[in-house]
């Protein structure tokens, strides 16, 4: 998978896991984008920054959206795309802060969705 590849399934996982959330208010939510715009692998935690184009209905916010990388993904041609995109039976790896605008995306927590 390549990291074009990655973005564009990332974009498409979103949308499933906020409409299986259970928190008022978020599975309404759906993601028309996502793109990283920074490498931050110097940091105690690699990660990739960048945005999200979040929306509710037919409005459309760009929040800010941190995807953590695990320890052994701390260089860019080590970073294995296909194994950092969520399974499909994986849940928990998404934190939303929707006043702030704000997107965390952990796969390394995901666990496996009871439902």
């Amino acid at each position: 998978m390549t990291e074009d590849e990655f973005w564009s399934a990332l974009e498409f996982r979103l949308c499933r896991e906020f409409r299986g959330l259970r928190e008022p208010g978020l599975s309404a939510l759906w993601c028309d984008g996502i793109r990283g715009e920074g490498f931050l692998f110097n940091d105690p935690l690699p990660r990739i920054i960048g945005f999200a184009w979040i929306c509710h209905g037919d409005q459309q916010e760009r929040w800010r959206m941190e995807l953590l990388l695990p320890p052994s993904m701390s260089v860019y041609e080590l970073i294995d795309w296909e194994k950092i995109l969520p399974a499909e039976n994986m849940t928990r790896w998404l934190a939303c802060d929707r006043q702030k605008k704000y997107l965390q995306i952990e796969p390394s927590v995901a666990v496996p969705d009871l439902d």
